[in-house]
């Protein structure tokens, strides 16, 4: 009876000595998991504040790009000629085609070049970068004399303005079928001079 007795001692004891230990390593994981989730937390803090200042960054290099193209302009459909001075390409057709008195002698550029690789069989386009903004202006609105020609005349904006253009022209042109005023205004769209935000 005694031994019996004992070995229910030793299995209340051994029983006990388990729980605690198991209410340790629950107490240990309970104390683990808090700290998971606590660096999870800063985890998710660190990446929000990390996309929130590359989104800054993305859009202040945007926004310097398109600075630095303010007084471009890019004049499409010019035949592309072996050895040619875009320069005074670009001069010759601002008075011929465009109609403005004396642009040769008048207009001045800081610079004028072809944009991308060589094709042949076509004519790149050419970026003129104007001395005075003024020129550039009334270059762009002369364009309209160009209207029935295969020339054309466009402003410059970085790759992604363009792609967002490129998203909103089917809907301007869609606008204006309706008999809405629409324009776009650098990669914004106004439709009756309210700024276009999308489908909700």
């Amino acid at each position: 009876m005694d031994k019996k007795i004992n070995d229910l001692e030793r299995k209340v004891l051994d029983i006990e000595r388990s729980r605690e230990f198991d209410s340790q390593t629950f107490s240990e994981i309970s104390k683990q998991q808090k700290g998971l989730d606590t660096y999870m937390k800063k985890m998710e803090k660190f990446e929000k504040e990390h996309k929130e200042m590359e989104n800054a960054l993305k859009a202040e290099i945007i926004d310097l790009k398109s600075r630095s193209m303010r007084d471009n302009l890019l004049f499409h459909k010019l035949p592309e000629e072996k050895d040619e001075n875009c320069e005074e390409k670009i001069k010759h057709f601002i008075q011929d085609k465009l109609k403005i008195d004396n642009a040769i002698d008048t207009i001045r550029l800081q610079r004028a070049h072809r944009v991308g690789p060589f094709k042949a069989g076509k004519s790149r386009p050419i970026v003129a970068k104007f001395t005075e903004f003024h020129d550039r202006e009334k270059v762009r609105r002369a364009a309209k004399e160009l209207k029935g020609s295969n020339f054309g005349i466009s402003e410059q904006f970085p790759k992604e303005i363009v792609e967002q253009r490129r998203k909103l022209i089917p809907i301007m042109l869609q606008a204006r079928k309706d008999g809405k005023e629409a324009y776009l205004k650098v990669d914004k769209l106004y439709i009756n001079n309210q700024l276009y935000r999308g489908s909700t």
